[in-house]
């Protein structure tokens, strides 16, 4: 609490789990702490008591971030499959398979949510809008040619960030991408290398690239405005 007393503290893990020293991704939604790990382990847990509500277990381990939205869990394993799940129970209600690879990134892919549509990133590049209560597919934007999949394994894209209806996002390729959230057309595409999540103020776009420059760009043109070398 504010006085830094422990008001509870629980363990869900066995001895053999722990020395796995999995990675646990959390949502806070009303009196639910929504969990997922790197073992493939999905739970809910009592805000105030901390008692465990349900349980599951996925067959492949998670690997993005964690959205609530009307009552439903999303995530994506390592399999680049979104998943989604029932808040009240931890019941699956539907997945939608992006494409697969052998080799699996570390990289935590991310998950936006806006109007009803689920968008998000695979481990290829693959930039995917899915309606948010079926789990139909609205549209796909791929962003590496088919002879860069071969080496995925290197690919970091930013986290997705929603902007009016543009989703701006950058990878550590050089390249930084506005889409329409409709159609997932292009709005324009910039030359910077960087896998940091953007941030945006009113129509400007700031961001950092892995040689440790500072852009600042307009959001309508993806024109740079300015640059600095923090360094």
């Amino acid at each position: 609490d504010e006085t830094t007393k422990i008001i509870w503290k629980k363990n869900f893990y066995s001895k053999s789990e722990k020395k796995l020293k999995p990675i646990l991704t959390f949502a806070l939604e009303g009196n639910n702490i929504v969990v997922i790990d790197s073992m493939g382990k999905i739970y809910n847990i009592d805000f105030k008591t901390g008692d465990l509500i349900w349980s599951k277990t996925n067959t492949n381990p998670f690997n993005s971030q964690l959205k609530i939205y009307k009552n439903k869990i999303y995530a994506i394993d390592m399999n680049n499959v979104l998943r989604c799940y029932s808040l009240k129970d931890g019941s699956e209600l539907w997945k939608f398979n992006s494409e697969d690879t052998f080799l699996k990134s570390k990289k935590r892919n991310s998950i936006a949510i806006k109007n009803g549509s689920v968008f998000f990133n695979n481990s290829l590049g693959d930039i995917i809008a899915i309606n948010a209560e079926s789990g139909t597919l609205l549209w796909q934007t791929p962003t590496q040619s088919s002879t860069i999949y071969e080496n995925a394994f290197g690919l970091r894209l930013s986290d997705l960030v929603i902007s009016g209806e543009d989703l701006l996002f950058s990878n550590n390729r050089n390249e930084f991408y506005s889409l329409s959230l409709v159609n997932g057309v292009l709005n324009w595409k910039q030359k910077i290398n960087s896998s940091v999540r953007p941030v945006v103020i009113n129509n400007l776009v700031f961001t950092f690239s892995e040689e440790g420059y500072f852009f600042l760009l307009d959001k309508k043109t993806g024109n740079i405005i300015r640059v600095t070398n923090i360094f």
